[in-house]
């Protein structure tokens, strides 16, 4: 009798009961992941940190008088004297200046604004009219 008048007395508000008993399971779960994810994270932390204290020793117990070593990709000046690294027309760059040309603007601003020369920027803009050229005689 006593289970009969307490399931008449819950049935109007069974599905709100529902909802939050699944709402603080799914918050439970959600603190359970979160307090996973901060563990792991506090691991790899100190595992990097090992990490580096091992590469921290081994630089300072390295020869000092040794020579570095060279980069491994120096560009040659015009006199044959290596220099530093100068920014080249990389896909990037090259996207970047097509997308200005098909705009109208000038090759002198295109280059001002990439950061390279008018000849790079003159010499994409006939390889890739070539390109669309032979293009469309092969669609022919």
């Amino acid at each position: 009798m006593i289970h009969a008048n307490l399931f008449q007395a819950l049935q109007p508000n069974l599905p709100y009961l529902v909802l939050a008993v699944g709402l603080a399971f799914g918050l439970t779960g959600t603190l359970a992941l979160f307090l996973s994810v901060k563990r792991e994270m506090r691991t790899d932390a100190a595992r990097n940190r090992r990490r580096m204290e091992v590469l921290a020793r081994k630089l300072e117990e390295a020869p000092r008088d040794s020579e570095p070593e060279p980069p491994i990709a120096t560009q040659r000046t015009g006199a044959g004297m290596p220099g530093t690294n100068l920014p080249g027309m990389n896909i990037g760059k090259r996207v970047q200046a097509m997308r200005m040309v098909r705009r109208n603007q000038d090759v002198s601003h295109i280059a001002a604004a990439l950061g390279v020369t008018r000849r790079e920027v003159e010499l994409l803009i006939r390889v890739q009219r070539m390109g669309a050229a032979a293009i469309r005689t092969a669609a022919n």
